[in-house]
């Protein structure tokens, strides 16, 4: 196994890791849309989709940021996708598609406290 892999690998074991300490986060509540060419549609949780396993980590890749920060212009990030693949319920055809967040950003959402019921109740 590369590098590479285990690296991967204990990225994905993270992300479960944080699922189950916040299994609560209003965030996980979110839905993604899975749409197969056939016409089948289905929608899930993040926390389902996250949970279930099926997804890869991505190539990480620099792009240009597309928020406009006061006197950058050109900010280079780094976001490393999460692809999703499953067959199809309906006619066993590949459904693909990409996680809506990168790596990046899903990791500090998990990591984040809920906030205090006292002040938000």
């Amino acid at each position: 196994m590369s590098k590479c892999m285990n690296g991967n690998e204990s990225m994905k074991e993270m992300i479960f890791s944080l699922l189950q300490k916040n299994r609560r986060n209003t965030f996980l509540k979110n839905m993604v849309e899975l749409k197969c060419k056939c016409g089948f549609s289905e929608k899930i949780t993040y926390y389902d989709f996250l949970s279930g396993g099926e997804f890869e980590i991505g190539q990480t890749i620099q792009t240009i940021s597309p928020f406009i920060s006061e006197s950058i212009y050109d900010e280079t990030i780094r976001v490393t996708p999460l692809n999703f693949s499953r067959n199809c319920p309906s006619c066993r055809e590949e459904i693909t598609g990409v996680f809506p967040i990168s790596l990046e950003n899903l990791i500090p959402m998990l990591q984040m406290q809920p906030p205090d019921p006292i002040m938000y109740g």
